[in-house]
């Protein structure tokens, strides 16, 4: 074992510096390879550093709030088959700029062991300043889920449902404006996604889920996989969801491209992996970028492996959704790109008649990034009173 020091690497290609915003391991905690270590926001969006090989976190060297110049360090770590590094020489001033006032508010983490809590119960205790240490889970081996966290009751949360592989960071700064507008949101990740324990049936996964949603009225909003789950959910969860907004949703037609499925599943190298998501049309990516996707993914291949193959077989849809948009009584706005190579943006004509249509042209499969303005627009209607109707 020996120390080396971390620095914060190049997370977009125009990303010259990042904000802390949260450290996920602490100080004399082991991590493994693909962990995430803290996250970051950009000039973009709030984006994740993981580990690129398992070891143990000796100190932070920078602080929540602190702005930290590329290729500063963030870390110092013991790793195995390293080279104890030489003390980092005295960083300049300039480098970090420190953080604005803290409000009075504010509470300082707990220095005790991290509790165990899904992502979308982290997300909820933020936004509402609550302590997660004094928060009793009622999942699995007592782990935190969002229907724990104490939260104003009244008005509508908007739930955001990623695609398969994804993540909820995926959904980019989208969620963050919602929040700056004055919504509540919960980000909710998919079985086999981050910590969720992965299933191999559909019905498991919206079981799954409407574990995870907060009470009260809601607006399910999805992407492709997550689209098609949100959908199911509606039937599920009946009158208490309002709106539901699905972009690119899976579930519509018979055809996927198995070359992204297939292709994601069985990436060894960053190569491969930039080759399967090129067919998202997500731009280029830099090599940092793709390692450490690679790195994440193949953690969670399990877990991916069995909600793909519930999904998709063969390069032939296993879910149809359009039963359930017919049962639905509450508004439903879907969005399309029309040059998509995942799916076909035609399958949106066995969508219900009463369904709002929103084609982007020239947009991929992730309509969502490619007019996000429009997409912010949509769900901000939300605030507005839902127009129930029944169709045949």
């Amino acid at each position: 074992m020996g120390r080396v020091i971390l620095t914060l690497p190049r997370l977009g290609e125009t990303m010259e510096e990042a904000k802390v915003t949260e450290w996920l391991v602490a100080p004399g905690a082991a991590f493994a390879r693909g962990d995430v270590l803290l996250e970051v926001e950009t000039d973009k969006t709030v984006v994740e550093v993981p580990a690129l090989t398992a070891g143990i976190l000796i100190a932070q060297l920078v602080a929540p709030g602190d702005t930290v110049a590329l290729d500063h360090p963030i870390a110092e770590v013991e790793v195995q088959g390293a080279e104890t590094a030489p003390e980092p020489a005295p960083t300049p001033e300039p480098s970090v700029m420190p953080a604005s006032p803290l409000p009075s508010s504010w509470r300082a983490p707990s220095t005790g062991p991290r509790p165990a809590a899904s992502p979308a119960a982290r997300a909820a205790a933020r936004s509402t300043g609550v302590d997660l240490t004094a928060v009793s889970g009622t999942g699995r081996r007592g782990r935190i889920q969002t229907r724990d966290v104490p939260i104003e009751q009244g008005g509508q949360t908007l739930v955001f449902l990623h695609g398969l592989f994804d993540t909820a960071k995926g959904w980019r700064d989208l969620p963050r404006r919602l929040q700056a507008a004055g919504h509540r949101v919960a980000l909710l990740d998919l079985p086999g996604h981050a910590d969720t324990a992965p299933v191999s049936d559909i019905e498991q996964a919206v079981d799954q889920l409407a574990a995870e949603v907060p009470p009260g009225p809601l607006c399910l909003i999805g992407h492709s996989l997550g689209a098609a789950l949100a959908a199911r959910l509606a039937r599920r969860l009946g009158q208490r969801v309002e709106r539901l907004i699905l972009s690119a949703p899976l579930g519509l037609g018979p055809r996927i491209n198995p070359d992204f499925t297939d292709g994601m599943l069985a990436c060894e190298t960053p190569a491969a992996l930039a080759q399967a998501l090129g067919l998202l049309d997500t731009g280029p990516l830099s090599a940092q970028v793709l390692s450490a996707e690679l790195a994440r993914l193949q953690t969670r291949r399990a877990g991916h492996s069995a909600l793909s193959n519930a999904t998709a077989r063969n390069g032939f849809q296993q879910i149809d959704i359009t039963a359930d948009l017919s049962r639905l009584t509450c508004r439903v706005t879907v969005l399309f790109g029309t040059q998509d190579r995942i799916l076909n943006w035609q399958d949106v004509a066995h969508l219900p008649a009463a369904a709002a249509v929103h084609l982007i042209k020239g947009a991929g499969h992730l309509p969502h990034l490619a007019a996000p303005d429009l997409f912010l627009s949509l769900i901000a209607q939300t605030h507005l009173a839902p127009e129930r109707t029944t169709h045949a």
